[in-house]
């Protein structure tokens, strides 16, 4: 680890080490460089000085201010041809809330600093200067433990947790390549298309179709009394209809318990057309889930890419729907619990059948992000949210890859599952940026 420093009497191209420094590197003395951080490079000069201690760096105020260097913190060099890399220096893309930064959020990233040094700033799409490849966004500092504004350079890699999309993604996918994770969108009906070409996870996709007209419905009713409709970009289970066909009726379910009643789809497809979705709709057969005093359970599995690029299983939330409900989510009143003993306690399980149905979510989750890749989208942060019929059969609700949730686990008070999870989105993006755990530790300092 080495310390940054600024000197104003220092000509602009000349950084001062220590002469051990020259050594590990095998670099001459006013030997010409490229110093780099994130992905703006300066020309400069090593030379050594009594004045520069081991792990210290002296940089120029010419040099600091292009590179915009914070002068604290702990960093760490790597060597890659004429390059010598300063780093890490991590993004986090995300989204303001009414006007400003999510700092309750950006909490849990800055409380996992310390595994990850180096550099990281916060910013959100408007924050950013294509033209200039700038960013007026938000440094942590770990002196003050606050977040300051300022000016800043292109890091070296990004957390995306944004929902922007198109121009900006292509534009930063552009200058850093594939060190921006997370930075796909699929739809609903995208990502069911996409999942339904793998037959081992098909098996466990309830039927689904994309609503065009009132028919689509009446033919769904062909096979099942009972439907659901969601909207093709829905989230957090807003919007969500269930249909019930009783007595050459339809009732119509919505906002977790309301119902309405029609005569037929006609009339139903009246009632879409006030109330459709600006995206769509999906038209889902109804499974009969497992269910405990009229609350629908199901599970939310995390899953994630940990420092050496590894797909790691962070842990299993079950979520416990209010009563009645047709939706299960914890924002429309929900409980969380830890999943296993869920499986236990609640569904009466074993303790081997429980940890087989554990094993059972994983391996069709580690399956959908195998494809997910194979497809060429860089996912690393993922949520998969699975049911269990009446059959013991298990079901795929849902693949969150827009920014997952992962607050699910602080609701079923497993805190130390969450930072776990916080920690591995920060050091896999911290590998992304050349400087993870994977990388041996000679030719790093």
């Amino acid at each position: 680890m080495i310390k940054i420093r600024s000197r104003s009497s220092l000509p602009s191209d000349t950084v001062l080490v220590a002469p051990s420094f020259l050594r590990k590197w095998n670099v001459g003395p006013n030997q010409s460089l490229l110093l780099q951080f994130g992905i703006t490079a300066f020309s400069v000069k090593l030379n050594t000085s009594e004045q520069a201690q081991q792990g210290q760096m002296i940089i120029s105020d010419a040099c600091m201010n292009q590179l915009k260097i914070p002068a604290e913190g702990q960093f760490q060099v790597r060597k890659d041809g004429n390059k010598l890399i300063i780093g890490p220096y991590i993004g986090l893309l995300v989204d303001k809330i009414k006007g400003k930064l999510p700092y309750k959020n950006l909490l849990h990233y800055a409380k996992m600093y310390p595994h990850i040094n180096g550099a990281l700033i916060a910013f959100s799409s408007d924050d950013l200067n294509p033209r200039t490849k700038t960013i007026r966004g938000f440094r942590y500092s770990p002196v003050t433990k606050t977040w300051i504004q300022g000016s800043y350079r292109y890091p070296s890699s990004v957390i995306n947790k944004s929902l922007t999309s198109a121009p900006l993604m292509p534009h930063l996918r552009h200058n850093l390549g594939r060190s921006v994770f997370n930075d796909f969108r699929l739809d609903k009906w995208s990502m069911h298309k996409l999942l339904s070409r793998n037959a081992s996870v098909r098996a466990h996709l309830p039927r689904t179709i994309l609503y065009h007209s009132p028919q689509d419905i009446a033919r769904m009713f062909e096979q099942s009394d009972e439907l659901y409709m969601k909207p093709v970009q829905g989230s957090f289970g807003s919007h969500i209809l269930k249909l019930s066909k009783q007595n050459n009726q339809i009732i119509v379910t919505h906002k977790g318990s309301l119902k309405k009643v029609f005569r037929n789809v006609q009339e139903l497809g009246h009632f879409l057309q006030r109330k459709t979705h600006h995206s769509g709709y999906l038209i889902q057969e109804r499974i009969k889930l497992v269910s405990s005093k009229e609350r629908l359970i199901d599970f939310r599995l995390i899953l994630v890419k940990d420092g050496l690029g590894k797909w790691k299983r962070m842990g299993i939330i079950a979520r416990l729907g209010p009563r009645r409900s047709i939706v299960s989510n914890i924002s429309k009143g929900g409980t969380a619990m830890e999943g296993k003993q869920t499986l236990r306690g609640i569904l009466h399980k074993g303790e081997a059948e429980a940890g087989a149905t554990c094993r059972r979510m994983e391996k069709v989750a580690r399956s959908i992000a195998k494809q997910l890749v194979s497809a060429g989208h860089h996912a690393a942060n993922l949520g998969f949210d699975f049911a269990l019929d009446t059959q013991n059969k298990l079901w795929i609700i849902e693949v969150n890859h827009n920014d997952p949730n992962h607050t699910i686990a602080l609701d079923a008070r497993q805190t130390a599952m969450f930072h776990q999870t916080i920690k591995a989105n920060l050091l896999y993006a911290k590998k992304l940026a050349g400087f993870g755990t994977s990388h041996p530790s000679k030719g790093r300092q």
